[in-house]
């Protein structure tokens, strides 16, 4: 089922969490790790509406929750305009890389971040594995 961002991000954000708990890599990168997560699209020259934060939870190798919730309590954060979403989503961003050099902004513990690139990665990937069609 494609979704749409970001007119159904509720929805885009369930595929998301299915497609994190489908990953074998992300329960072996997450396994004992914890944390809440803040996932902001922000408005920019294609997307002009009000800021998406969606809110996710990992608990020992599982997500257990991911949607959309204004102003979310986070461990970390990572902050983004639209067009740089839609560029990561498809596969021609990295995140790591978006991260170091200002693309996104982000927020947390750095040197646990650091730890758990691989799980970032793996959450990433599991994005880009949602089928999406991007309204903008």
């Amino acid at each position: 089922m494609t979704v749409t961002l970001p007119t159904e991000a509720d929805d885009w954000a369930a595929a998301w969490r299915d497609r994190i708990n489908e990953r074998a890599a992300f329960a072996d990168s997450a396994d004992g790790f914890t944390a809440a997560f803040c996932f902001e699209i922000r408005a920019d020259d294609a997307y002009t509406g009000e800021p998406i934060q969606f809110s996710v939870a990992i608990e020992d190798g599982v997500c257990t929750a991911a949607g959309t919730v204004a102003d979310p309590e986070y461990d970390f954060a990572f902050r983004g305009p639209y067009s740089e979403w839609v560029t990561m989503l498809q596969g021609d961003l990295d995140i790591s890389a978006a991260a170091m050099d200002g693309t996104f902004d982000v927020e947390g513990d750095t040197m646990r971040l650091l730890r758990r690139q691989d799980t970032i990665a793996e959450m990433v990937a599991a994005a880009q594995n949602v089928d999406t069609e991007f309204e903008y």
